[in-house]
């Protein structure tokens, strides 16, 4: 049972975590409004900005509507918006509980909303302005170029809002608790001084600790709804010959098949290097056409993908394909022990993506592990060294080596039976004390198997398997991306 609520915690996390930002955000909307409310009967420094409309002849309600028209126009964009489309509709509820409660206290919206129509109607041009002034700081020229290499986003309209509300509730806690002489006077004539016998300032302890902690959470809570994407930078280093392009095309093509469903329409912005090998595995009809880089070479294999529709993360999974010689080099080039005229451009590239990172790839050739071939990963422990600030997720490639073997003696197939495969990999990879060791010294972290399927043709060559379509089908990415993006 326990196992079950967990799997579901995990597998509906966004929703999760959605639905409790939002029973706090309308939780507190009732009493931060009231707070409000309060604050503004005896605001002084909170109204002077909307006296100002003495100087240009405009009227109360007027000001009213062009505000609430820049609010709800701010509103709107981030609806329309669609990474944000859920978010704001429940701001929307937010608000509107926010203003009911206004009402209740006899403030903004009047107690008659036939009459509240009839002002919105009375007001309509102002209302209009409103909505333009939002359009103009919330979209921009985004507004006319929809059609472009970026999403439909309107990360300023939902910045306007977070600073809009992170101001009224900042200024009615202070206009609520600081006591102080009105000293200021806006009227046609223009802006003066009053005279005041004395400057003396003093703090209202009623419900302080109160309205603290509830204005502190509800800002807290409306952050994570207008926030935008987090961005996690992945970096993969592999031995030679360790896989590194296939690894990178076969991550690239999974999330291109789950990009089909986003409703984001985000760009996966892949590198020039990394679509010519899609390429040239598509073109082909039988085997591999992708071969290990030469010495001298170097090839920029990268894209991004996001993870989430509710809190979406943007995940930027790159790699250099290299030859393997360079990763002997990398710990010295990464504490500065090699001179300048000593380093090339190739390490200084891989040198500079493990910097950039936040988290690393470290390959693990199955093949060279089933074959009893030497592992290559001695310099993985040297990297590790030289680094003390990076995460590390190991990653076992060309594990249908292992795949066969798993369904000879289990007489379970990998790709269905997933997790249980899992676990057999990471028992046969950690028998070599060389990947304990890596294991152990990343914290017990935990491989993680991917492969494509294959078969052997008639050269007794090993070969992907293709589908109907004539694409390569591969397990365990689809996995790995998930928990790059909850990573």
């Amino acid at each position: 049972m326990i196992h079950q609520v967990n799997q579901y915690l995990q597998d509906n996390n966004e929703k999760v975590k959605l639905f409790g930002y939002f029973i706090v955000m309308l939780a507190l909307a009732l009493p931060v409004s009231k707070m409000l409310g309060e604050a503004w009967r005896q605001a002084h420094l909170f109204r002077a900005p909307i006296r100002l409309r003495h100087l240009v002849g405009l009227s109360l309600q007027q000001v009213t509507v062009i505000l609430l028209g820049i609010f709800l126009g701010l509103l709107l964009l981030m609806t329309i918006d669609p990474k944000k489309r859920i978010q704001a509709t429940l701001l929307w509820i937010g608000v509107i509980v926010g203003l009911l409660g206004l009402r209740s206290m006899g403030l903004f919206l009047p107690q008659n909303f036939g009459r509240f129509f009839g002002l919105i109607l009375g007001n309509f041009t102002w209302l209009g302005s409103g909505l333009l002034i939002s359009a103009f700081l919330g979209g921009g020229r985004r507004l006319t170029r929809v059609q472009t290499a970026e999403a439909l986003e309107f990360r300023r309209a939902s910045k306007a809002i977070y600073y809009i509300i992170t101001l009224m509730v900042v200024a009615g806690f202070l206009e609520y608790h600081v006591s102080y002489p009105e000293f200021l006077q806006i009227t046609e004539a223009g802006i003066s001084l009053k005279a005041v016998e004395s400057m003396s300032v003093s703090v209202v302890q009623e419900s302080l600790l109160k309205h603290a902690a509830v204005s502190g959470v509800f800002l807290v809570t409306v952050k994570q709804f207008v926030q935008y994407d987090a961005q996690k930078d992945f970096f993969v280093l592999g031995p030679r010959a360790s896989g590194k392009s296939l690894f990178l095309i076969g991550a690239y093509l999974e999330a291109l098949e789950r990009s089909r469903n986003d409703e984001s329409n985000t760009p996966m912005k892949p590198s020039e290097d990394l679509m010519d090998q899609v390429e040239e595995l598509d073109r082909s009809n039988s085997g591999w056409t992708i071969e290990a880089t030469g010495r001298g070479q170097v090839k920029n294999l990268a894209f991004q993908y996001v993870h989430g529709s509710v809190f979406p993360t943007n995940v930027q999974l790159s790699s250099a394909d290299y030859a393997g010689e360079y990763l002997s080099r990398l710990p010295d080039a990464l504490t500065g022990l090699i001179d300048e005229e000593d380093t090339d451009e190739t390490l200084l590239h891989l040198a500079n993506g493990i910097t950039a990172a936040d988290t690393l790839l470290l390959l693990l050739d199955a093949e060279r592990f089933v074959n009893n071939e030497p592992l290559e990963v001695s310099e993985y422990f040297s990297i590790l060294q030289a680094i003390d600030d990076k995460d590390i997720i190991l990653v076992a490639t060309k594990t249908d080596h292992l795949a066969e073997d798993f369904r000879n003696e289990r007489g379970l197939e990998a790709h269905r039976y997933y997790d249980d495969f899992k676990e057999y990999v990471n028992e046969q990879l950690r028998q070599s004390n060389q990947i304990d060791s890596l294991v152990r010294e990343t914290a017990g972290t935990e491989i993680h198997p991917v492969y494509y399927q294959t078969h052997t043709n008639e050269a007794d060559e090993r070969v992907p398997m293709r589908d109907d379509r004539g694409s390569v089908m591969t397990v365990g990415f689809e996995r790995l991306l998930e928990k790059l993006g909850r990573y």
